[in-house]
C-alpha cells in the first residue's frame, strides 16, 4: 500500500513539473539599448530574445511598442510587459518573477 502512495506522489510530482516556462523578450534592432536588462535574474524559465524585424507579419501587428515581454506557460501566455512611451520596460524583475510563481501553485479542491 505503501507503493502506491509513493508511486502516485512521483507520478503526481511528475506531471506538475513538466511545465515549461519560456520568458520571450523581443525588441528592434534600432531600440538595443532599451533592452530589459534583469532577464537573467528570472528563475525557472527559459530566456529567449527575438528581434521584431525577424518576426512574421502576424506577430508584427500584436505588437504596438518595443520591447515586450511575454511569459509563457507550456504554449499559453500568462504574462505580457510592453513599452512605456520611453520605450522601456519599467517593471521590477520580481513583478515578471511572480507571474511565474504564482502560476505554479495548484489549487486543490476538498471534499
Amino acid at each position: 500500500m505503501k507503493q502506491i502512495f509513493v508511486l502516485i506522489a512521483l507520478f503526481v510530482y511528475a506531471i506538475g513539473s513538466s511545465q515549461e516556462y519560456t520568458v520571450l523578450h523581443i525588441n528592434s534592432s534600432w531600440n538595443w539599448k532599451n533592452d530589459y536588462k534583469h532577464l537573467d535574474k528570472i528563475k525557472g524559465a527559459r530566456v529567449v530574445k527575438a528581434l521584431l524585424d525577424d518576426q512574421k507579419p502576424s506577430v508584427k501587428t500584436q505588437i504596438k511598442a518595443v520591447p515586450v515581454i511575454f511569459i509563457y506557460k507550456d504554449r499559453s501566455v500568462i504574462g505580457r510587459f510592453d513599452a512605456d512611451i520611453s520605450l522601456t520596460i519599467k517593471e521590477p524583475v520580481e513583478k515578471l518573477q511572480e507571474v511565474i510563481d504564482k502560476s505554479k501553485i495548484k489549487r486543490v479542491a476538498t471534499n
